[in-house]
C-alpha cells in the first residue's frame, strides 16, 4: 500500500506535473496563436490612422486681383491742357481719371508675413505719353515687397505679446516704380525700422499694424528745374543749355530720413451687429519726412539754385501724406453664401505732397514769372474718390 500509495501519489504528483505542463503547453500556445494573430492583423489590409498633417509653411495664403476707378487724380507739375498744348497751359489746374489694375500676394509663415504689390495705373490723355499732346494717357508701373519679421517668433518666447500688443518685429520694404509721362521716372525706396501689431479691443476686432523705419530713396527722371515756365520744358533753348548754365541728367539721390507707415482693418459687425459682419473700413496711412532736394552742389552750380524756378524752390521736399480709407463689402458672402471670394469697396485718397515735391512751390502751386503763368496749381495734392473691386483666388 505504501509503495502503491507511493506509486499512487507518484502517479498524482506525475499526473499534476503533465497537467501543469499540458497548462504551460496551452499557454504557450495561446501566447504563440495570440502573437501570430497579432502579426497577421499586422499584414492585414486594414485601414490605418490618418498620420498626422504636416504643419504648412504658410499658414495664410491669399493672391488678389483688383480693379480701381480714381474721378480726380493728379500728376505733379502737369498743366491743364497738356494733352493739346506743350507743357501744358501755365498756372491751370489739370486733373483727370485714373485707372489701376493690381496684383496682391499676402501669406504668413513661421516667421513672419510677407506682403508683395504691384500695380499698373493707366491715365487718361490730359496726362500724356512723354508729355506730347496728342498722345494716350501715361502708363505706370509700380510695385514693392515687404516682410515683417516676429520678435516673438524670432526669439522663440512670448516677449512681446502684452496687453497692448499682440507682436513687436522688424519692418523691411522695397518699392519700385517707372512711368512714360514726360518725367520718364524710375524710383527706387527702401525702408527698414520696426513694426508693433497692437492688441485692439475684442469689441472691434481687426487689426492694426505701426511701422516705423528710416526712409532712402534714388529717382531718375527728365525733371529740369532751371527751364522757363513750363514744368515739361527741359532747356531755355534748342541748344539743351538750362538757365543755370549746364544739363542736368536728373539723377537724385535723397538724404535719408523717416518713414510712419500705420494699416488697420475694423470688422463692421462687431459694432453694428451681425447684419454689417460682411463689411469692413480697411485704412492705410504713410508719411515720409523731408529728404532734401537729391541734387548735389555741383549740379546745384550747374543748374541755378536761387530764383523762382530756381532748383531749390521747386525740388526741396517735404514732409509728404497719404492717407487711403476704404469701405469693403464681402460681396461674395451676400449673394454665394462664400466669404472671401470677391470684394466691393468704395474709398478716398488723399495725398499731400506727392513724392515729397512743396506743393507751395511755384511749379506746383501756380505762379507769374515774366508776365506769364507758370506750374500747375494743385498738381501736389491729390485729393479723390474710387470705386473698385477684388477678387481672392481660393
Amino acid at each position: 500500500m505504501q509503495r502503491i500509495t507511493m506509486n499512487s501519489q507518484g502517479a498524482v504528483v506525475k499526473a499534476q506535473s503533465l497537467k501543469s505542463t499540458a497548462k504551460a503547453v496551452a499557454l504557450a500556445a495561446l501566447i504563440a496563436a495570440a502573437a501570430g494573430g497579432y502579426a497577421r492583423a499586422a499584414d492585414m489590409p486594414v485601414k490605418a490612422p490618418p498620420p498626422a498633417k504636416p504643419v504648412p509653411f504658410f499658414f495664410v495664403n491669399d493672391t488678389s486681383v483688383s480693379f480701381t476707378y480714381y474721378f480726380d487724380w493728379t500728376d505733379p507739375g502737369v498743366a491743364g491742357s497738356s494733352n493739346s498744348i506743350a507743357g501744358g497751359v501755365g498756372n491751370t489746374k489739370n486733373d483727370f481719371w485714373m485707372a489701376q489694375g493690381s496684383l496682391d500676394h499676402f501669406d504668413l509663415w513661421e516667421y513672419g508675413a510677407t506682403l508683395l504689390h504691384l500695380e499698373v495705373n493707366q491715365s487718361a490723355n490730359k496726362d500724356p505719353v512723354q508729355g506730347q499732346p496728342g498722345a494716350q494717357g501715361a502708363r505706370e508701373f509700380f510695385g514693392f515687397g515687404q516682410e515683417t519679421f516676429s520678435g516673438d517668433a524670432l526669439t522663440h518666447s512670448k516677449i512681446f505679446t502684452t496687453p497692448l500688443t499682440n507682436d513687436v518685429g522688424i519692418l523691411v520694404r522695397l518699392t519700385a516704380g517707372t512711368e512714360n509721362n514726360f518725367l520718364a521716372e524710375e524710383t527706387t525706396q527702401y525702408d527698414v525700422g520696426g513694426n508693433v501689431d497692437f492688441a485692439l479691443p475684442k469689441v472691434l476686432g481687426g487689426s492694426m499694424q505701426v511701422g516705423i523705419a528710416a526712409h532712402k530713396e534714388f529717382t531718375s527722371n527728365e525733371f529740369n528745374a532751371c527751364g522757363p515756365f513750363g514744368f515739361g520744358v527741359a532747356s531755355s533753348g534748342a541748344s539743351g543749355a538750362c538757365i543755370g548754365g549746364g544739363t542736368f541728367s536728373g539723377a537724385r539721390d535723397f538724404e535719408w530720413t523717416w518713414r510712419l507707415i500705420e494699416f488697420n482693418v475694423v470688422p463692421l459687425g462687431g459694432l453694428l451687429g451681425s447684419w454689417a459682419d460682411t463689411a469692413r473700413i480697411v485704412n492705410l496711412f504713410s508719411a515720409i519726412g523731408p529728404k532734401g532736394t537729391g541734387i548735389s552742389n555741383a549740379q546745384c552750380l550747374a543748374l541755378g539754385c536761387f530764383g523762382v524756378l530756381g532748383a531749390f524752390n521747386n525740388n526741396e521736399t517735404k514732409t509728404e501724406i497719404f492717407e487711403d480709407v476704404r469701405l469693403s463689402v464681402d460681396t461674395s458672402k451676400i449673394f454665394w453664401g462664400k466669404p472671401g471670394i470677391w470684394d466691393t469697396y468704395v474709398g478716398y485718397r488723399y495725398w499731400e505732397n506727392r513724392f515729397g515735391t512743396n506743393h507751395n512751390a511755384c511749379l506746383f502751386a501756380g505762379c507769374v514769372v515774366g508776365g506769364a503763368g507758370a506750374g500747375a496749381p494743385g498738381s501736389s495734392v491729390m485729393s479723390t474718390a474710387y470705386v473698385g473691386t477684388t477678387y481672392h483666388f481660393k
